[in-house]
């Protein structure tokens, strides 16, 4: 991502990180298992069908303890350090603070695979070391890239 993109979220994610962890990305997403939940649907053919195979994993997995989706109005910011990758919700006021709602050590992220584009947005697949996996979007292809090129393929 460029340095432009990690400033515009910097103030919302880096008051969470520890001593000395480096952010390195940060991505705008929408959990593909809270699309639509919340009365903000930005899959406009049916977000029922957009949700299939939205997590992959049983209970106890990754997978399973990722948030499904923020309030209305507040953007998920997914956030890869060099020690973890974490999901944080922001509120409009990208200036203040965001809440860190998951996180786990960037070990146990495997990669971010691009998935084929059949909606407005761009969808992707955060593969964990546990076998399990979650569906989120994403406004722009290269955010994916960016994200694959630090976690993997």
């Amino acid at each position: 991502m460029t340095e432009k993109t990690i400033n515009r979220y910097r103030q919302a994610v880096e008051p969470l990180l520890g001593p000395g962890e480096a952010l390195l990305d940060v991505a705008k997403v929408v959990p593909v298992a809270g699309v639509g939940a919340l009365g903000a649907d930005p899959v406009p053919f049916g977000s029922a069908l957009a949700r299939i195979g939205a997590v992959a994993g049983g209970g106890g997995s990754l997978a399973a303890a990722f948030p499904t989706g923020t309030a209305l109005g507040k953007a998920g910011l997914l956030t890869v350090t060099d020690r973890r990758v974490a999901f944080v919700e922001a509120g409009p006021d990208l200036r203040k603070p965001g809440r860190l709602r998951w996180a786990a050590p960037r070990a146990r992220v495997a990669r971010a695979e691009r998935r084929p584009r059949t909606q407005a947005m761009a969808r992707f697949r955060l593969h964990f070391a546990d076998g399990s996996s979650v569906a989120m979007m994403t406004m722009r292809r290269r955010t994916i890239e960016s994200l694959a090129v630090h976690l993997g393929r």
